[in-house]
């Protein structure tokens, strides 16, 4: 029986299937890979977005200013009407904040009377806001005030005219009823104060006497308050007096 050398066999392949855990291997590795690169991509960006809203942010934003005195004291000058203020947190938190009702209330009640500078910082300043949004600093920093005491004065109602009665008349005469109003404020402002003038009452073309009824006080010094803010203007009309310092002096009598 003639024999074959072992080179010259043939060799037989065998195939298997392959176990479960090498094709999910395959699934998971080698299958599909553009749409799993897409969901890759996809979730990438999800994550970059959402911690990118996460992430906390400043920003800055102007604030109305109200300070709070203490009792029996005012402030005389004119401090700044807003500041700007550094807030930080989440977008989506700073998002709620309406910029046009914000207010910082600043306490000073513990000042005394003079010359201040106050530091603005958040022991003293406070502003409501939404959860998670927290104060960084102020701008400007500090503000000078002027703390002075408030007082009261009576001061001489002075009428004010305006334009000429009818042709041949005049104003005789001019009375406010009341005479004399009270006024309060800061003392500096109140003690610069000489009179309390009327708004202009108009006797244009008058041919007789009146009453204006509800005559404004015109102080336009904000610090100070009325506590009687109108009067009656009562105007005395009549014909024109001749004036004697005008009238011809008499000639001298010869000798």
């Amino acid at each position: 029986m003639p024999f074959q050398d072992l080179d010259e066999v043939s060799a037989t392949d065998y195939s298997r299937s392959p176990g479960a855990v090498e094709s999910w291997l395959r699934k998971v590795f080698l299958e599909d890979w553009g749409l799993k690169l897409l969901a890759l991509g996809i979730t990438l960006l999800l994550w970059l977005a959402v911690t990118g809203v996460n992430k906390p942010v400043t920003i800055k934003t102007a604030v109305q200013l109200n300070i709070m005195p203490p009792d029996k004291l005012e402030i005389s000058n004119d401090p700044p009407r807003t500041i700007d203020v550094l807030l930080t947190g989440r977008r989506s938190n700073l998002d709620k904040i309406s910029t046009l009702d914000l207010v910082a209330t600043v306490d000073v009640s513990d000042q005394r009377e003079g010359q201040r500078v106050v530091r603005l910082s958040t022991d003293r300043v406070h502003i409501e806001l939404p959860e998670g949004v927290r104060i960084e600093s102020f701008q400007p920093s500090t503000i000078p005030i002027l703390l002075e005491p408030i007082v009261e004065r009576q001061l001489e109602v002075q009428p004010k005219l305006t334009g000429k009665p009818a042709d041949g008349l005049e104003a005789y005469a001019v009375h406010a009823s009341p005479d004399k109003i009270t006024v309060r404020g800061p003392a500096g402002h109140v003690n610069a104060l000489q009179t309390a003038p009327t708004e202009t009452v108009s006797v244009d073309g008058k041919n007789a006497g009146f009453t204006a009824n509800g005559v404004g006080i015109n102080i336009s010094d904000s610090k100070v308050d009325l506590l009687t803010s109108a009067v009656d203007v009562s105007v005395e009309i009549g014909e024109r007096r001749t004036d004697k310092t005008n009238k011809p002096l008499p000639s001298s009598t010869p000798r």
